[in-house]
C-alpha cells in the first residue's frame, strides 16, 4: 500500500529538498532548478509555503509558494521571472499580501503517476504526489488569509506545437476535452482557471520560454 506524508519543511530538510530539486527538474534553464541557497531562503522566508512529501520516509516531492500584493488585474501579470525575482522568494514575499503564488511543484521521476493513500483531501480517493502537494499548499495559503492563489505554469509540450501561437497552444484540447498541455491540464483538474498565456515566462527550453498564468479561487476539493 502506497502512503504519502506531506509536511511543511524546515532547514533540517534542506539536503532532501536539494536532492528532490535536482531529480525533478532536469530541464535546461537558468531558473528551472533552484540552487541550495534559493531553497534555504524559501524555507526561512515563508515556511508555510514550503512543503516536502515522503513515501516510506523517502523524500519524493516538494512545493514552494509565497504571498504577494496583486489587485486581480490579469493584464498586470508579467513573467515568472519578474514576479518571483527569478525564484528568490525572500525578495518577492510580502507577509501582508492577499494573493498566494505557487512557485513550483516537483516530484522525482520514479514516483510520478503513482496514486497514493492520503489524509489531506476530504475524500477516500487516491491522488498523485503532485496533486496532493498542490492541495496541501492551497489549503495552507487560503488558511493564511489569501483571497486567491496564482501561478505562472510551464507549458512543456509547446515545443511539439511550435507552429502555434502561445495563445492557440494554451487553448488546444484533446478529443476528450482535456487540455493538450500536461501542466495546464493538471492545473485545470486541480481547480484553476487558465487566464493568460505569455510569450516569455522564464528560460525554459521545453516551453520555448513561454508560460501561462492560472488562478485558483478556492482550495482543492477533489
Amino acid at each position: 500500500m502506497n502512503s504519502l506524508v506531506i509536511r511543511n519543511a524546515s532547514l533540517q530538510n534542506l539536503e532532501q529538498l536539494r536532492q528532490i530539486e535536482e531529480k525533478a527538474w532536469s530541464t535546461p534553464g537558468e531558473n528551472v532548478c533552484a540552487n541550495p541557497e534559493k531553497i534555504k531562503q524559501r524555507i526561512l522566508t515563508y515556511p508555510i509555503g514550503t512543503s516536502v512529501a515522503f513515501c516510506e520516509k523517502q523524500p519524493i516531492g516538494s512545493q514552494y509558494a509565497f504571498k504577494m500584493q496583486w489587485d486581480g488585474n490579469i493584464e498586470s501579470l508579467k513573467s515568472w521571472d519578474f514576479h518571483t525575482k527569478e525564484g528568490w522568494i525572500n525578495q518577492a514575499h510580502d507577509p501582508s499580501g492577499g494573493t498566494g503564488f505557487l512557485v513550483g511543484v516537483g516530484v522525482v521521476p520514479e514516483f510520478r503517476g503513482i496514486r497514493f493513500e492520503q489524509g489531506i483531501i476530504d475524500n477516500q480517493k487516491k491522488y498523485k504526489a503532485s496533486q496532493m502537494l498542490i492541495a496541501f499548499t492551497l489549503k495552507n495559503l487560503f488558511a493564511d488569509q489569501v483571497r486567491r492563489v496564482i501561478g505562472c505554469a510551464r507549458v512543456p509540450f509547446y515545443h511539439q506545437k511550435s507552429q502555434l501561437s502561445i495563445g492557440d497552444y494554451c487553448a488546444l484540447r484533446l478529443p476528450d476535452g482535456r487540455l493538450f498541455d500536461p501542466v495546464l491540464r493538471f492545473h485545470e483538474f486541480m481547480g484553476a482557471q487558465i487566464v493568460k498565456p505569455i510569450k516569455y515566462a522564464m528560460e525554459d527550453q521545453e516551453s520555448l520560454n513561454a508560460g501561462c498564468w492560472v488562478v485558483y479561487k478556492y482550495p482543492f476539493k477533489g
